[in-house]
C-alpha cells in the first residue's frame, strides 16, 4: 500500500466513523450463544451486552465465564450459534478479523497473535505495510510508532527478534500494534496480565487518554481495582450467562466480587511466623547468567540465595531483572554460566546446577512458568494428558512402556473439580481450547499434585479470576504449612506481601534487599526498585534470616 493510499483510507474511515455514531451504540450483542463439542460445552447462552460510544466499557466474570469468547465472535475469530452483533447501528456477520479491523474495531488478545520469526517492527506493521516506488518503505511506520511509544511510554527495540523478547515486550507490541492501525473501537483482554506496577498505570493513563480521543474501549479484566479505577461501565458474566450491566457508580470491590462469583468471598493472607531459622533445601552460590535470548546480555549477577524449608520467599522486581532466568536455572531449563545450584532431597545435599529438567522435576522440583504455552503444556494434546506430560514415567500412569488411559482419565477428572478447571470435559478437551485462566489452572494443578519438596511459581495467578486466585492463594499457604518450600515470583507487588513470608527484591540482575514479610511494607520495596544499580557491595542488603 503507498504512503498516500494509507493515510487517505484511514481519513475515509474515520470520517465513516463520525457518521456512524449517529447510533447511540458502537457495540451490541443480543442473545448470542455460542457452543464447543456439539453443545457439550456452552461458552455463551443469550448473552446481552450494550456499549455506548466514547465509554470504558469493562467485562468481568470468572474464567471459563465466556467473556474472550464473545469478543472473539465479536471480532469475527468465532461464529456464534444464534443471537445478532451491530457495530455501529448495523447488523454484522464478519468472516475474519480484516472484516472487523476494517470496520474499525481492533484487539488485543489474551494469547498474542504474533509472527515469532519477525522483529517488533514487522509485526506491528503486519498487514498495513507501507510501500514507495513498489517497495517497503518503513521510515514512516517507524515515526509514528516511536510516537505512539513517546506518548505512552513504551520502551522497545523495533529491530529485537519477537522470540527473543520477553512476555512483557510482546504484550507491549500487541497494544502499539493495535494503536498503528489507528482502530475507533478497542477491545483489550486481560492487557496487564505481565505488566508491571508502573506499567499498569501508564497503562490506565493511556486507556483515559484514548477515551479523551474519542476511542471507545472494551476491557476484559481480572483486576478488580483496575476496573474500578476506569470504567464507566461494568457488566457481568457468570458461567456464560449475562448477569447484568452496572454504571461504576453504583459498584464497588465486594459487590463486583459477589456479581463474579456468586457468593461472598473472604481474602486469605500469610500469617505464619518465620523468625526462627529452618533446615535449607535450595542453595544458589554466586550464579551468573546471560540473558535467555541473547548470550552477550547478562542477567545476573554474581546472585546467592538459600530458600528453607517451609517458606514462601516473594521474588519482586520489575520484570528483566533476573527473575526470568533464575526461575529458569531452578528449573534445568537454562543453565548458570558460573556458580552452583544445590537441591537437598532426603537429607542429602544434590548439584543440580547442570541438571536436566526432567531429572530436576523426579527430583522434587515442580515449576510453575512464566510462559505456560512455551515451557508448561503441549497445545494440541488434551488436558488429561497435560496433567501428567511431566510423569510420564511414573508407574501411576504407565506400564511396560504403555499408558494406563484409565488413571490417566480418572486423575484429570478428579483434578479438574478440585482445581474447577472449566471447559476441560473431563480432561478430553485440547489444551489449546481452553480459556487462558483454565490453562494456567491446569499447569498450576499438575505441578501442585505432582510429588515435590520445592515449587518455582512465575505469575502463577496471570490472567485468574479473583475467586481462582483465592484458591491459589490457599494452595501456596498449605503448601507452607506442610513444610514445603515456595518460590514465588511475580510482578504484583500486593500479591507478595499478601502471601510471602520473606520477601527478595531483585534489581539489575542483584539481589538489593532480602528481609522477612513483618518488616517489609510497600514503601521498602518501592524504594529499591528506584534503586539504579552500582555493585553488589553497595546494591545488596540481606535482612531476612
Amino acid at each position: 500500500m503507498k504512503i498516500t493510499d494509507l493515510f487517505r483510507k484511514r481519513k475515509s474511515a474515520s470520517k465513516d466513523v463520525e457518521n456512524k455514531k449517529k447510533s447511540k451504540f458502537a457495540i451490541e450483542m443480543k442473545n448470542v450463544t455460542k457452543t464447543f463439542l456439539g453443545g457439550k460445552i456452552i461458552a455463551n447462552s443469550n448473552v446481552n451486552i450494550s456499549v455506548k460510544w466514547n465509554e470504558i466499557h469493562a467485562l468481568c466474570g470468572e474464567n471459563g465465564a465466556g467473556k474472550s469468547t464473545l469478543m472473539s465472535i465479536l471480532f469475527g475469530l468465532y461464529k456464534q450459534d444464534s443471537g445478532t452483533v451491530y457495530v455501529a447501528g448495523k447488523k454484522v456477520d464478519f468472516k475474519n478479523a480484516m472484516q472487523a479491523n476494517n470496520a474499525g474495531l481492533g484487539m488485543v488478545h489474551q494469547h498474542f497473535k504474533l509472527v515469532m520469526a519477525f522483529d517488533l517492527l514487522q509485526n506491528i506493521t503486519l498487514g498495513a505495510e507501507t510501500t514507495r516506488h513498489g517497495l517497503l518503505y518503513s521510515k514512516p511506520a517507524k515515526e509514528k510508532i516511536n510516537q505512539i511509544c513517546n506518548k505512552y511510554g513504551f520502551k522497545i527495540d523495533l529491530h529485537q527478534k519477537t522470540s527473543e523478547a520477553t512476555v512483557g515486550t510482546q504484550q507491549k507490541v500487541e497494544i502499539i500494534k493495535l494503536l498503528y492501525r489507528g482502530a475507533e473501537i478497542l477491545i483489550f483482554d486481560e492487557p496487564t496480565a505481565v505488566l508491571s506496577d508502573d506499567e499498569i498505570a501508564g497503562f490506565l493513563d493511556m486507556l483515559r487518554t484514548l477515551k479523551k480521543q474519542g476511542k471507545t474501549i472494551i476491557l476484559i479484566s481480572h483486576k478488580l481495582n483496575e476496573v474500578l479505577d476506569v470504567a464507566d461501565t461494568i457488566t457481568v458474566l457468570r458461567k456464560g450467562v449475562t448477569v447484568g450491566t452496572y454504571p461504576r457508580s453504583e459498584i464497588d470491590t465486594s459487590k463486583l466480587v459477589e456479581l463474579i462469583v456468586g457468593r461472598k468471598m473472604i481474602e486469605n493472607t500469610n500469617m505464619l511466623n518465620f523468625e526462627n531459622k529452618l533446615s535449607p533445601i535450595i542453595r544458589i552460590e554466586h550464579i551468573k547468567m546471560h540473558k535467555q535470548n541473547d548470550k552477550n546480555l547478562t542477567a545476573i549477577y554474581d546472585l546467592s540465595l538459600t530458600v528453607n524449608s517451609g517458606e514462601i520467599v516473594g521474588i519482586a522486581g520489575i520484570e528483566g531483572n533476573g527473575q526470568s532466568e533464575l526461575a529458569l536455572a531452578l528449573a534445568g531449563i537454562q543453565h548458570p554460566d558460573k556458580g552452583k545450584i544445590f537441591f537437598t532431597v532426603s537429607g542429602l545435599e544434590t548439584d543440580i546446577t547442570k541438571e536436566k529438567p526432567g531429572i530436576i522435576s523426579n527430583l522434587g522440583l515442580s515449576h510453575v512458568p512464566e510462559d505456560r504455552h512455551k515451557y508448561g503444556c503441549i497445545l494440541d494434546e488434551t488436558v488429561a494428558f497435560n496433567l501428567i506430560s511431566n510423569q510420564i514415567n511414573n508407574k501411576l500412569y504407565n506400564r511396560f512402556g504403555f499408558l494406563k488411559m484409565k488413571e490417566i482419565s480418572m486423575n484429570a477428572n478428579n483434578l479438574c473439580t478440585r482445581f474447577n478447571v472449566l471447559g476441560a470435559n473431563k480432561g478430553r478437551a485440547r489444551f489449546r481450547s481452553l480459556s487462558g485462566g483454565n490453562q494456567q489452572k491446569v499447569v498450576v494443578a499438575r505441578e501442585l499434585s505432582k510429588p515435590h519438596s520445592v515449587i518455582v511459581m512465575v505469575q502463577p495467578t496471570r490472567g485468574l479470576d479473583i475467586g481462582a486466585i483465592n484458591s491459589i492463594h490457599d494452595y501456596i499457604l498449605e503448601e507452607s504449612k506442610k513444610g514445603k518450600a515456595v518460590i514465588l515470583i511475580s510482578y504484583e507487588l500486593d500479591e507478595i506481601l499478601k502471601i510471602a513470608s520473606r520477601v527478595v527484591v531483585m534489581d539489575h540482575g542483584k539481589i538489593v534487599y532480602d528481609g522477612l514479610k513483618t518488616k517489609t511494607d510497600r514503601q521498602t520495596i518501592g524504594k529499591f526498585l528506584m534503586r539504579t544499580g552500582g555493585t553488589p557491595k553497595d546494591t545488596a542488603t540481606k535482612g531476612g534470616n
